[in-house]
């Protein structure tokens, strides 16, 4: 019986082309798509090197210098005594406002309050919003260069393919070295091979390759950057004050760890910092660090909060806003192309019915005719997400950065449209099997 069906479904799909092609277009376009915006995901917040601890990651780009300002207001209070109205006065203390000055935070602050925090396995220090221009034969480079610590190599999982990363050693000894990515090698020195003890130079200073890592451009370019110096290079007594200045402080906690304890062992010690300092500015009295998951600081990228889980909470939900969209919008379509569609096939169904055929008979040809085309439809979206993935590739849209399919993704996702498929089909299925043969057999309608 089965195979009848199929057969059937085949003829189907082919007497009415334009309604096939509506129906496969609709599917094939929302798979295509769906895997594409997944893979940019899985590119940019997947534990995929060299962010492969991204999940143990807290980060703080921000020292708040805060003073809130609190208005003293009288409260009176009636009540009735005797007859009488007795008034009683109180004094309420409110909040007015508040002043706030948010910077990177001193690498000085870093190194004494949050090098050796109870939960952290590693923590590095690092400045990455530098940007040199060189130019070699004429054209213009601009590299985006981080100063860090010997740490960041331990956090960030970076594939050496030559040479070495620079240690504690060069950071003591003020080394002129730097690491660079292949990208950086093959723009600068026009090879990827034999780099090590080459010189590149930056701002007027020769600085020694060292090693070479295998780029992996992401949007948040402190994952993947074009060349890594020692932060010692940095002219650090221009930092802004005892407590503001260059630097972002990312912290690796142990595994067994849940992130919030991480954020309050940073708040803890946020009030171990000294009030006292010559530099502060005068009135502020409270030093808040602002800690942050790394998908709480790439939501706020998209929506910036002062509260960074608010900011993930809403990324969260236009993401799920979006996979509805992609899935409802294309179910409904189908759903009212089989109802048009069933209903020529009314006089089909009134002589099944003649013959014998049951409503579950009826029901299951039409969800294996919906089926067959979701099938199809999940293939062709596969080739469209093959296809729109390579061209995003070569392009040079994100970079250097390159979509990867995922197997697994489209596996789910292609159940999850075989469902929305089988959806599709039964309802209009369910009310063509309730038909009354007569009426079916002579007006030919639902």
């Amino acid at each position: 019986m089965i195979s009848n069906y199929i057969k059937l479904a085949w003829r189907v799909l082919g007497r009415r082309k334009f309604f096939t092609f509506i129906s496969l277009f609709g599917i094939s376009f929302t798979l295509g798509i769906l895997m594409v915006i997944f893979s940019f995901l899985q590119g940019e917040l997947g534990n995929n090197a060299p962010n492969s601890n991204k999940d143990d990651l807290i980060l703080i780009e921000t020292l708040r210098l805060q003073r809130i300002y609190y208005d003293t207001i009288p409260v009176v209070d009636t009540v009735m005594l005797n007859g009488q109205e007795i008034f009683d006065t109180t004094m309420e203390t409110r909040r007015r406002g508040a002043s706030r000055w948010n910077s990177s935070m001193n690498n000085g602050i870093a190194e004494e309050f949050l090098q050796d925090l109870p939960s952290a396995e590693n923590v590095t220090i690092f400045n990455g919003d530098t940007q040199h221009d060189v130019y070699v034969n004429g054209i213009k480079l601009t590299l985006q260069t981080l100063y860090s610590d010997a740490n960041y190599w331990q956090v960030f999982d970076h594939q050496i393919i030559e040479g070495r990363t620079f240690d504690d050693t060069d950071m003591e000894n003020v080394a002129q070295v730097t690491v660079i990515s292949t990208k950086t090698a093959q723009e600068y020195f026009g090879t990827t091979d034999n780099i090590v003890d080459r010189e590149l130079l930056l701002d007027g200073t020769n600085f020694k390759v060292i090693g070479m890592y295998q780029d992996k451009s992401k949007i948040i370019p402190f994952i993947s950057p074009d060349l890594v110096i020692p932060y010692s290079n940095m002219t650090l007594a221009n930092q802004d004050s005892y407590y503001h200045g260059y630097f972002t402080t990312v912290i690796q906690k142990r595994s067994d760890v849940e992130p919030d304890v991480v954020k309050n062992e940073i708040l803890t010690a946020a009030t171990m910092i000294p009030m006292d300092h010559p530099s502060k500015p005068e009135g502020y009295n409270e030093v808040i660090l602002m800690a942050k998951t790394y998908n709480e600081m790439y939501a706020q990228g998209i929506y910036s909060d002062d509260d960074a889980s608010k900011s993930l909470n809403i990324m969260k939900w236009v993401l799920l806003g979006l996979l509805t969209f992609f899935i409802v919008l294309p179910t409904l379509n189908l759903i009212n192309l089989n109802v048009s569609r069933i209903m020529e096939r009314s006089s089909e169904i009134g002589v099944r019915k003649a013959f014998g055929a049951h409503q579950g008979n009826i029901i299951f040809q039409f969800i294996i005719e919906n089926i067959i085309q979701t099938i199809l439809g999940g293939i062709l979206g596969l080739g469209i997400a093959i296809v729109l993935m390579k061209f995003i590739n070569t392009s040079g849209f994100l970079g250097t950065n390159t979509m990867v399919f995922n197997t697994k993704f489209f596996i789910y996702s292609f159940l999850l449209t075989i469902v929305f498929g089988v959806v599709s089909g039964f309802l209009p299925a369910y009310r063509m099997s309730k038909l009354n043969i007569v009426n079916a057999l002579k007006e030919n309608k639902i």
